[in-house]
């Protein structure tokens, strides 16, 4: 599919967008669960720490979600002591990622200007609107961290819509906030 990695964790650098593959062992043992993860390149910090785009994991990823048969929700798949059935499994994730995923990549890099088509008023409602704009890719985040990621992925290409996603994730926090990204949503309002 163009991945490289082992083990766990598999990447594939596109020009505008880096996007991930990974498996996630259970924390009680037993079995694993895959996610999927894309990194705008014009967002090179999670925040607190600059990215590595050659070693990006999903966890890094701003847009991410778990992979699962019907599209949205956990899968979680058992591992076993017989290998044909671990094949299985793993032929499952793979077809999944086919399936579900590698369209998204295309689009992704067909359009590198795919972020530019969400709106504020897309926010109100992410977890169904987003996913319409990003041909299917749901997202495991909250409002206010979407609207500094995006904020932050364009305030260099589109800096009028970054001003706009600053301002809603503003509104969204209480004075008293410490979220992480409230100094860039200011910083960008004021340039």
């Amino acid at each position: 599919m163009g991945f490289k990695g082992s083990g766990f964790n598999y990447l594939m650098d596109g020009e505008h967008f880096v996007f991930t593959v990974g498996i996630q062992a259970s924390q009680y043992g037993g079995q694993c669960c895959a996610e999927f993860g894309i990194q705008p390149k014009s967002l090179d910090t999670n925040g607190n720490n600059k990215l590595d785009f050659k070693k990006l994991k999903y966890y890094n990823c701003e847009l991410r979600s778990r992979i699962a048969p019907a599209g949205k929700g956990d899968k979680w798949w058992n591992y076993s002591d017989d290998e044909n059935e671990n094949i299985k499994t793993a032929n499952e994730i793979s077809s999944l990622i086919l399936s579900q995923y590698v369209p998204v990549i295309t689009a992704f890099k067909n359009h590198p200007d795919i972020l530019e088509t969400i709106d504020t008023f897309d926010l109100e409602n992410m977890y169904q609107r987003i996913p319409l704009k990003l041909y299917g890719m749901r997202l495991s985040t909250s409002d206010v961290r979407f609207a500094w990621a995006l904020s932050r992925a364009l305030e260099k290409s589109n800096p009028l819509k970054a001003k706009q996603f600053a301002r809603y994730g503003l509104s969204q926090l209480e004075s008293t906030s410490t979220f992480m990204g409230k100094p860039d949503f200011e910083r960008i309002l004021m340039e």
